[in-house]
């Protein structure tokens, strides 16, 4: 029987983009030089693959019994408290400042795992991305700007990924902190209005269903395959924000 759990893969790095420590179910991939981003629609899912409809085609990746899931769920700002554990994505203004494109509730439990900042590669980004992760504190969050920790995606060649602390930030903005090399950083984000707010919920294969969108976080094998590290799927129509 397939694990319904996010487990660390040993081939990953020690810093994870968002990862797990006791909440292993939803542990989200470490940016790492090879690892692969899978974003679309799923066509289908067995024992053995997902396939999922990209803006370039479609993908097949391999499951493994390792391959953990989890799904996104609509959340809203009113859920982010001090002490929350959030990846934020966003990308970068042209006066340098970061803007959130959408904001994650993590669990708690990978905070001391997740934090970091790190580059991303969210699609049809002109500017750099990145996606943070961090831990609210004086969170109000309305609109806000995340300081700290990052978690970014993109395509675009400045994208990054940090993992962080939420700390008190002006009206519209959070800040997340967290450590880079051992050091103490933080972050500040601008999150618009409109950004969408999401959490990760437990989940197993038999939750992928087709026409969801999925975001799969893959490695290729020494023969060139794609083997999927963990999935994550949105549920009644939620699209990940990562």
């Amino acid at each position: 029987m397939r694990r319904s759990t996010f487990t660390r893969s040993p081939v990953l790095p020690s810093l994870l983009c968002a990862a797990l420590l006791t909440a292993s179910w939803v542990s989200l991939p470490q940016a790492r030089s090879r690892a692969e981003h899978v974003r679309g629609t799923v066509v289908s899912i067995d024992a053995a693959a997902i396939v999922v409809a990209t803006a370039n085609g479609s993908v097949r990746v391999r499951l493994a019994p390792e391959t953990g899931f989890a799904t996104v769920v609509k959340s809203d700002r009113q859920h982010i408290t001090d002490g929350s554990f959030l990846g934020i994505a966003s990308v970068t203004a042209i006066d340098g400042s970061q803007r959130a494109t959408g904001v994650t509730i993590l669990p708690g439990a990978q905070r001391a795992s997740a934090e970091g900042q790190f580059d991303w590669d969210l699609p049809s980004t002109a500017t750099g991305s990145k996606m943070t992760n961090g831990t609210a504190a004086n969170s109000k969050m309305t609109n806000g700007t995340a300081t700290g920790s990052k978690m970014t995606t993109g395509s675009a060649a400045n994208s990054k990924m940090t993992n962080g602390t939420v700390s008190a930030a002006p009206a519209g903005a959070l800040t997340l902190q967290f450590k880079d090399a051992e050091q103490n950083r933080s972050e500040t984000i601008a999150i618009p209005a409109d950004v969408p707010v999401v959490a990760l919920a437990p989940a197993q294969a038999a939750d992928v269903q087709r026409g969801a969108r999925a975001v799969v976080f893959a490695r290729r094998d020494a023969g060139g395959t794609l083997i999927a590290d963990r999935v994550i799927v949105g549920k009644n129509g939620v699209v990940p924000p990562m």
